[in-house]
């Protein structure tokens, strides 16, 4: 089931962190808890989670802000489930989404094309070097 996160004492905790720790660059739980509370507080953030057997296993944060909402983080607990495919499609139609954004890297570029996103790689230059990305676009059109 897939559902709005309600409960902000899980979305703080170290479970929580362990699931959507690999989606943040040089993760703590310190960067981690500060990322969410500012996730939380805003009125254009939504933070989606996978719920199986009472148990939440993926997490899905979408930032409403921009002309085409933006996937600012997506991560599950266990993969090849298809939990992350089911977050983006269900999270669209729970927000009557017809279109979605993500920009992403190398390693994550295969699981976006699965999911139907068409993927345009770019060069981003960032204070340590530059690197590879890809922006993913969905449309439901």
């Amino acid at each position: 089931m897939i559902q709005l996160c309600s409960n902000p004492d899980w979305l703080f905790s170290e479970e929580a962190f362990s699931i959507y720790a690999v989606c943040m660059y040089q993760p703590t739980f310190e960067a981690y808890k500060k990322r969410m509370k500012s996730y939380a507080s805003s009125p254009f953030m939504r933070i989606y989670v996978n719920v199986t057997d009472h148990q939440i296993t993926g997490i899905l944060v979408i930032d409403r802000s921009k002309q085409i909402p933006e996937i600012v983080g997506i991560a599950v607990a266990e993969q090849k489930h298809g939990i992350g495919k089911n977050l983006i499609l269900e999270a669209m139609r729970l927000e009557r989404l017809d279109r979605i954004f993500a920009q992403t890297d190398e390693d994550a570029v295969g699981f976006y094309r699965k999911c139907g996103f068409s993927a345009e790689r770019i060069v981003k230059a960032y204070p340590d070097g530059v690197a590879v990305r890809y922006q993913c676009f969905l449309s439901n059109q």
